[in-house]
């Protein structure tokens, strides 16, 4: 007997264990308030800080506000400037390592750029890692 022919191509061994901005865990304790981005857009799994405005967040605001949950309803993977995002400040997300990470290591982050990484110039309070990676791979962040 012939094998069947695959007429939408190949598929994947293996699924990735997540995306950038992908809550990572099913706690019943987490946080994640609705900002509105201004200033630029702000891609999935990077740190925000305040905006000017009431409810508002962008990449080199002030603070640490939360990390940018995915929507997977945006079709580039961001938020544009006005949109409402989802800003997780309590909880486990995924994101994408800015340089070696190690379990146990707090997290932190670069304002101007929201990238996420083990010694950054801002600190984000009560979080440490919960995977190990390098630059650019997929790491586990608590925030607690």
């Amino acid at each position: 007997m012939a094998p069947l022919n695959d007429l939408q191509g190949g598929y994947p061994v293996a699924s990735p264990v997540g995306y950038a901005g992908m809550e990572a865990e099913g706690q019943m304790v987490r946080d994640v308030a609705s900002r509105v981005i201004t200033t630029g857009p702000v891609a999935f799994g990077l740190a925000v800080g305040r905006g000017a405005g009431v409810d508002t967040a962008r990449l080199g605001g002030v603070g640490f506000e939360g990390i940018a949950v995915a929507d997977k309803t945006r079709p580039a993977d961001q938020y544009a400037v006005g949109e409402v995002a989802g800003v997780l400040r309590k909880g486990t997300i995924w994101v994408l390592a800015a340089n070696t990470v190690a379990v146990g290591d707090p997290g932190t982050f670069t304002a101007a750029t929201g990238v996420i990484g083990a010694g950054l110039v801002s600190s984000i309070p009560n979080s440490k890692f919960e995977t190990a990676g390098t630059v650019g791979q997929l790491v586990k962040l608590y925030i607690g």
